[in-house]
């Protein structure tokens, strides 16, 4: 994305056009090697390949609540470089696909898969694609105090970056968002809203921080978490965890303390106590045998696990 102005969005069949208009200039923003000549008007860069857009309020005006202003996902061109002195309003990115180079407030990080960065008023930034790998970056732009406070809150404040350990999962938030926006509800500016809540919480709960590893212990985590996840009902112990993973086991607990927000076991219990409610409710099992069929050692210890996660013990549950 480049630079946004608030007097209209582009004209039709003008959704890719080219340079910055004069609200642009105005702000001092310019694409990243062009200068002053550069004054076809436009909203956003037009060195992209594809995208999928969208407007809702281009003139948010002050004191209104959380606002999305627009938003979308733009596929890079190989050319594709950006460099603005700052933004009008809350800008957060993210690279679903390719890589890159990002400079933000001061700082200097590689763009890939995963990363999230925000950027806006009185915040230098510099994006550039790598051309061997063009970004597919999804962005939205929003106002109001209500997000801003959001962002601090989750410590994604304007001038920072993190990455997540899973992108899936945030790409597909976005994708609902730029869905509500498109949509045909007449309530899509308070659909978008709750939709960035929701996105900027689920990034703060998948983010790590950008020194935390290389990629492979990355991967290993990942690998780790997804074979919990798959086998919750097989394995019952961190050594069958380790033995099943070829990692061993205090490794195991390191990653899940850097790049998750659990221990693997605690994340193990997780996964089978909410099975524990399906069989129960769903599946007419009696507390004793959802107890033995999920590992416990006994229907006490499971009544007081299940109790601890949900505020309510099993047999009551089934009471209804």
């Amino acid at each position: 994305m480049t630079r946004m102005k608030t007097k209209g969005a582009p004209r039709a069949g003008r959704e890719a056009g080219g340079g910055f208009g004069p609200a642009d200039r105005a702000a001092g923003g310019t694409p990243d090697g062009a200068g002053p000549a550069a004054v076809e008007p436009s909203y956003f860069s037009a060195r992209v390949s594809s995208a999928r857009r969208f407007y809702l309020r281009l003139a948010p005006g002050r004191g209104r609540p959380l606002t999305v202003v627009s938003g979308g996902w733009e596929q890079c061109r190989p050319d594709y470089a950006i460099r603005r002195p700052g933004f009008p309003h809350p800008t957060l990115e993210f690279v679903a696909r390719g890589a890159g180079e990002l400079r933000l407030g001061g700082k200097s990080w590689t763009l890939a898969p995963g990363t999230a960065f925000v950027y806006g008023r009185g915040v230098a930034h510099r994006i550039r694609t790598d051309p061997a790998a063009p970004m597919l970056k999804y962005f939205v732009v929003f106002a109001g105090s209500e997000g801003r406070a959001l962002l601090r809150t989750c410590g994604l404040k304007p001038g920072t970056a993190c990455r997540v350990a899973r992108p899936e999962p945030v790409q597909q938030v976005f994708d609902d968002l730029i869905d509500h926006a498109l949509g045909d509800h007449p309530d899509r500016q308070r659909l978008c809203g709750v939709a960035l809540e929701y996105l900027i919480a689920r990034i703060n709960s998948l983010a790590v921080p950008p020194d935390a590893g290389d990629t492979r212990s990355l991967a290993t985590y990942q690998r780790c978490r997804a074979f919990i996840t798959a086998e919750y009902l097989r394995v019952q112990s961190l050594a069958a965890i380790a033995a099943a993973c070829h990692v061993d086991g205090a490794y195991i607990c390191r990653l899940f303390r850097r790049y998750g927000r659990e221990s693997p076991i605690q994340f193990l219990r997780h996964l089978r106590l909410n099975r524990a409610v399906d069989l129960l409710l769903n599946h007419g099992r009696m507390v004793k045998e959802t107890a033995s069929e999920l590992g416990f050692s006994d229907s006490h210890n499971f009544s007081r696990a299940f109790r601890k996660a949900f505020g309510v013990s099993p047999a009551r549950l089934k009471r209804g």
